[in-house]
């Protein structure tokens, strides 16, 4: 093909097409794990981080 031509009709569109939408459906599937892992991994950093409570008699 000779000059410019439009986005649509270029060659490998219609496989970026696919590739854009099978990355968006696997974002969409990992999202609620990565956010779950994420709490997960702040909620450990604020318990390694937070001082001892000694229950019973002490002190």
């Amino acid at each position: 093909m000779n000059g410019p031509y439009l986005i649509e009709s270029a060659p490998k569109y219609r496989q970026y097409l696919a590739a854009k939408a099978a990355r968006e459906i696997v974002e969409r599937i990992t999202a609620p794990i990565t956010a779950a892992v994420s709490g997960y991994r702040d909620e450990l950093d604020r318990m390694l981080d937070a001082p001892a409570i000694y229950i019973g008699p002490g002190k």
